[in-house]
């Protein structure tokens, strides 16, 4: 077995499995693990949230994933992806989830044009702020490539007003904007994705960490510092166990006891829910 670290896994590589099942695997190898909520894994399937809730390893959550739902110009679409990120959400919420990621919408390699489609994205945003105070959990906006965020944002100078950031640092290398991301600040910073590709325009393959041109270290290094938590995010378990090992013969794993105690003020939540960093 590795060493434990402050990694946790996606259920990404697992979708074939149950999610108690796909629990139970990353218990074994992370001290918490990330839930793809969708398909086969979705929290809002009682049977899932019976499974997290028994076996008690710290989560994440990954919300759906609904392309162009977040900043899509057709209102009665936008409010159908909103309901589903609450009902997502509250879940995650009830079971004491550090954070929760959500896609930015994406036309690929397309520019949003006009005063009307930024006003949808404003909306939104500050509809995620809205639920984040009503469920307590941490709302991370993560930087798809070719998406709105990543058109609009200088790393450097990122706020996203009350929300965290999760920095994709396989998305990032597709844009070939690894480095400016690398450079958000740290106060924006609470989330890190890591896998590897091919580098600029390559595909999206999620490929073991060194089998690709991404090196690890300088996004772990941004992520440690800035005291984010760090997903390893893959399609199957033989990747998963390939970064670790890459991971550990680099001297990158460090020992942490998984996620911090998200639950801080995220903009004024009512009351105080425990930190799945706190679980015995």
């Amino acid at each position: 077995m590795l060493e434990p670290s402050d990694i946790g896994i996606s259920t990404g590589a697992y979708a074939g499995l149950p999610l108690a099942a796909a629990l139970l695997r990353i218990a074994e190898v992370a001290p918490f693990a990330e839930v793809c909520s969708w398909g086969r894994h979705s929290l809002v399937v009682p049977e899932n949230a019976r499974a997290v809730a028994e076996i008690g390893l710290p989560i994440s959550v990954h919300g759906p994933i609904v392309h162009d739902g977040i900043r899509d110009g057709l209102w009665g679409r936008h409010r159908t992806v909103m309901d589903l990120h609450r009902r997502h959400m509250t879940a995650a919420g009830e079971l004491g989830a550090a954070l929760y990621v959500v896609h930015p919408g994406t036309h690929l390699r397309r520019r949003l044009r006009g005063r009307a489609a930024f006003a949808v994205i404003e909306h939104t945003l500050d509809e995620l702020r809205g639920l984040q105070r009503e469920t307590g959990v941490r709302v991370v906006v993560e930087n798809l490539p070719f998406s709105w965020l990543s058109r609009a944002a200088v790393p450097a100078a990122l706020d996203l007003e009350g929300l965290g950031l999760a920095l994709d640092v396989g998305h990032a290398a597709i844009e070939g904007r690894l480095s400016q991301w690398l450079a958000v600040p740290a106060a924006a910073l609470h989330h890190l994705h890591l896998h590897d590709n091919l580098g600029q325009d390559s595909d999206d393959s999620h490929l073991a960490l060194g089998a690709g041109v991404i090196d690890a270290a300088p996004g772990l290094a941004a992520a440690r510092a800035a005291g984010a938590t760090i997903v390893i995010e893959h399609m199957r378990e033989a990747d998963v166990l390939a970064s670790l090992s890459h991971l550990r013969t680099r001297g990158l794993l460090f020992a942490g006891a998984g996620p911090k105690a998200v639950h801080e003020d995220v903009g004024g939540a009512a009351g105080s829910k425990e930190g799945v960093g706190e679980r015995g």
